[in-house]
């Protein structure tokens, strides 16, 4: 495809770059090292210091590159859910572990976990997952949690959990941007014989309020879910919903 070749192009043209200013920066290095009076120390700072130049501006241009492709030619330009997640990571309870279950991403892009959330297990396995993501620096972050904290905890204790969870994380990745899934409604008959479930659309108004008080993106996803789409409990969702989850979240961060 046409679309292929250019992307191919850029991705040349970038690797081209790449080699031709570290090439440039080697030789430049000989001739300082072979003048004697030039102090090595200071070369070998400078080698020590390009060695640790930030990747991140070089994959930030690649995608400036790829949305003026996507712009130029929105037809065209397609890929799939892993590489526009490329840079992206997803944290979350059992819902969450359905992307890669249902082999909608690559588990790599997402850490979940069976019974995770803010609040419940106190919140253990949320704080595990969130200290690998400030380990792995994502570009985009999304959180998906609230169905196991709701059983345990009520709704101002559990604002207050992941009040704290954002407020960490936008200081330890500033430069990451975080989007927070809503709490996937249930069936009506599981809401029935658990009360705690009845109280979702409150539950996601207030992380709603939360999100716009740290502006932080909400994202909404309640649209989504259809009857067929639920599992036998009422709660986990089929393989159909990822796909548009998964789209959904794509669309919102732009990726």
């Amino acid at each position: 495809m046409e679309i292929d070749k250019r992307r191919k192009t850029v991705l040349r043209t970038v690797i081209l770059v790449a080699v031709v200013l570290a090439a440039a920066g080697i030789i430049l290095l000989i001739f300082r090292l072979a003048d004697t009076k030039v102090d090595t120390g200071k070369g070998l700072e400078r080698l020590a210091a390009l060695e640790k130049t930030d990747v991140v501006s070089v994959e930030q241009k690649i995608q400036e590159l790829e949305a003026a492709e996507r712009a130029a030619d929105p037809q065209g330009f397609s890929q799939t859910a892993n590489e526009k997640f490329a840079n992206a990571l997803v944290l979350g309870d059992s819902i969450a572990q359905g992307l890669y279950e249902y082999n909608v991403l690559d588990q790599t892009h997402v850490l979940a976990e069976r019974g995770a959330g803010v609040v419940n297990g106190e919140g253990k396995m949320a704080a595990s997952q969130i200290a690998q993501a400030k380990s792995l620096v994502p570009q985009t972050l999304f959180l998906a949690y609230g169905m196991n904290d709701m059983k345990v905890t009520d709704q101002e204790s559990f604002l207050a959990a992941y009040r704290g969870i954002l407020e960490d994380l936008k200081q330890s990745l500033p430069d990451t941007d975080i989007y927070v899934n809503c709490i996937l409604p249930v069936r009506q008959q599981t809401a029935e014989a658990e009360p705690a479930y009845a109280n979702i659309s409150q539950y996601n108004e207030g992380l709603k309020s939360l999100c716009e008080e740290l502006k932080v993106t909400f994202i909404d996803n309640a649209d989504l879910v259809k009857e067929e789409y639920y599992a036998d409990d009422g709660i986990h969702m089929a393989p159909a919903y990822y796909t548009e989850w998964v789209n959904r979240m794509a669309e919102v961060a732009g990726l």
